[in-house]
């Protein structure tokens, strides 16, 4: 590898870095997703700081070629990325789903206590605050 390949390599992988950084400083980016991103580009950079590397890699994995170890190296460590944001994502729907759901029921009525149902109906006064706020017409409970 050429010294202006290294170069490059080097000034991306820390603009990346940097960027990843301000979006984390905007609140934009959540760091527990940036870690695995971090450590990606933080290897990127010391392969391309030390290119022996990536022969020794080659050399202990069994691969004849060192490009065919970066091709290698690059896809197990986007997939490893890619199955983390699933595990989040998944994570999320299922949170998601949860709120959803104390929501519906905290509508209808029911209060939640240590994930127990009590039924608890809203007074006619609070229910009427409620739906007054919502913008609908409801004269026949205002007494």
């Amino acid at each position: 590898m050429d010294l202006l390949t290294q170069i490059w390599i080097i000034a991306l992988s820390v603009s990346i870095i940097i960027y990843l950084f301000e979006k984390i400083r905007k609140q934009k980016y959540i760091v527990k997703f940036s870690l695995p991103w971090f450590l990606t580009f933080f290897i990127i950079i010391v392969l391309a700081i030390f290119p022996i590397l990536i022969d020794l890699i080659a050399i202990i994995l069994g691969i004849r070629e060192p490009t065919n170890a970066i091709f290698f190296i690059a896809i197990g460590i986007l997939v490893n990325n890619i199955i983390n944001l699933s595990f989040s994502m998944s994570e999320s729907k299922k949170q998601s789903i949860r709120m959803a759901q104390e929501i519906a029921l905290l509508k209808k009525g029911f209060e939640i206590n240590g994930g127990n149902l009590i039924d608890s109906k809203l007074p006619r006064k609070v229910a009427f605050v409620e739906n007054k706020n919502i913008g609908s017409n409801n004269e026949k409970f205002e007494k």
